[in-house]
């Protein structure tokens, strides 16, 4: 494969559309057409609370001096809002922070629109074992899929979380890999315009992130615009509770498919020409 084709954004879209017909089929095609709209890939974090605090945080939690739970009302008219935009959904994810610190963490799954979705999770860093059986019982009746961390500080728990799920029923991963790719520290780098384009385009980091009401195109964007390093400019974000339902659908796909690079580029290390692997938790 060449790298001109590989680095190119036709090629993430590509892969895009790829995922879609690998989970459809040929009738997938129908989601692509101006009637319909496949989202690939969207995360809601619901708190910025975590208690392991790892210092290369791609989503920089560890940069939170006063963590928070998101508003769960804010948390459930998002995900409607979401939910409006879209007739099927990649990827619908549920994350923190550590989701499970969050009390609400079962009204919220409630919300979630499973039937719409090809898959839906939660990643954990797997250090608490939650013992709310509706909790399980939402996990399991909305299809979700936990995430295990594989966090060496969590091993032992990491066990005993496997058995409730295994006793509960609830499906659950383990990690492909002990790494992580090195996001860097929330800074901006200068660099030309021709890289940063290319960076964009090598990055292909499918998940939008909706934090507090608004769609940004990634986790970065979002958590470093919250923490008041990034800043975000007209056409990179989406806010969705302001919106009509058909400006939301029309602005969302607009970002996905988006080929331009966004203002969080600069505050980031992934699509470099040589990214870093560090292993998990450091």
């Amino acid at each position: 494969m060449s790298s001109l084709w590989r680095d190119s954004f036709l090629y993430a879209d590509y892969l895009r559309v790829q995922r879609l017909l690998r989970s459809c089929g040929v009738k997938g095609l129908v989601y692509l057409s101006p009637r319909h709209f496949y989202l690939d890939f969207v995360e809601i974090p619901i708190t910025t609370r975590c208690n392991l605090l790892c210092p290369n945080c791609a989503n920089l939690m560890p940069a939170y001096e006063s963590p928070y739970d998101v508003d769960t009302d804010i948390v459930i008219k998002s995900i409607r809002k979401v939910a409006e935009c879209f007739d099927i959904c990649g990827h619908f994810r549920i994350l923190g922070g550590e989701p499970f610190l969050n009390q609400h963490l079962k009204e919220i799954i409630a919300e979630v629109p499973s039937e719409k979705c090809l898959k839906v999770s939660i990643p954990t860093n797997a250090s608490i074992v939650p013992d709310d059986l509706e909790l399980y019982a939402r996990l399991r009746e909305k299809r979700v899929t936990v995430v295990m961390g594989g966090y060496p500080s969590s091993a032992e728990s990491q066990r005993k979380l496997i058995s409730v799920l295994d006793q509960e029923g609830v499906m659950y991963e383990l990690p492909h890999s002990d790494t992580w790719i090195n996001y860097g520290e929330a800074v901006s780098r200068e660099r030309s315009r021709k890289e940063h384009v290319r960076q964009f385009a090598r990055c292909r980091l499918r998940a939008k992130s909706v934090l507090n009401g608004v769609m940004y195109y990634c986790p970065r964007h979002a958590h470093g615009f919250d923490l008041g390093i990034i800043p975000r400019n007209a056409g990179e974000y989406v806010d969705l509770l302001n919106n009509t339902a058909s400006q939301n659908r029309r602005e969302v796909r607009r970002l996905m498919w988006r080929h331009a690079p966004i203002e969080a580029c600069k505050y980031c290390l992934r699509g470099i020409e040589k990214e870093e692997e560090i292993p998990r938790g450091v």
